[in-house]
């Protein structure tokens, strides 16, 4: 299964052809929608089913979060994906509420950077840290230069915030040959 998403390439399309941080094309969310019917119709029954339902409840919850951009709707999203990737022994809530932030950053903005990081991913598919910092960073800076504007203050964005609340994340996976992407720890 390919997770790449036809992206149609207007409004916002970054340099890599990702669309801006935090917005789904009407292409894109068509298709996230059709994944999650699919999935739900057992389309994708022939594979590994703890990532697959990691998977579709986290591409749920972005498209609500889409949708509504209620203001619990993060906190909701992030315990039912923990719920259901099986990661019963990690507390519920945002990822960014389960690691330490530096004290200049402002928690609700780390939230709106790291749920930016999942809407690229599931936009983009994997991607790499220099893709991620690339694309979502400039709109989420969070107090820290963008990459273009200083290497060392996007990796302190990269090291500080972004990397450890993908670290304790149960949706989220790192393959070092293609990067960060959503689904679920693989055994």
């Amino acid at each position: 299964m390919n997770n790449k998403l036809l992206h149609s390439g207007a409004d916002g399309a970054t340099e890599h052809g990702h669309g801006a941080a935090g917005t789904i094309a009407a292409v894109d969310q068509e298709a996230l929608e059709a994944f999650v019917r699919e999935a739900e119709n057992g389309a994708y029954d022939d594979g590994d089913a703890e990532p697959l339902a990691a998977a579709v409840e986290t591409v749920q919850a972005v498209l609500e979060a889409h949708q509504t951009a209620g203001p619990t709707s993060a906190t909701t999203k992030w315990a039912e994906a923990a719920a259901d990737s099986g990661a019963a022994a990690v507390a519920p809530g945002h990822p960014i509420d389960r690691i330490e932030l530096p004290t200049a950053v402002d928690t609700a903005a780390a939230r709106a950077a790291y749920d930016a990081v999942v809407e690229f991913l599931v936009a983009a598919g994997p991607a790499t840290d220099g893709e991620i910092a690339g694309s979502v960073m400039p709109d989420h800076r969070l107090g820290y230069a963008p990459p273009s504007a200083s290497d060392s203050e996007a990796g302190v964005w990269w090291e500080k915030i972004i990397k450890p609340a993908l670290g304790v994340d149960p949706t989220v996976s790192y393959d070092p040959a293609y990067g960060y992407e959503l689904g679920g720890r693989r055994a």
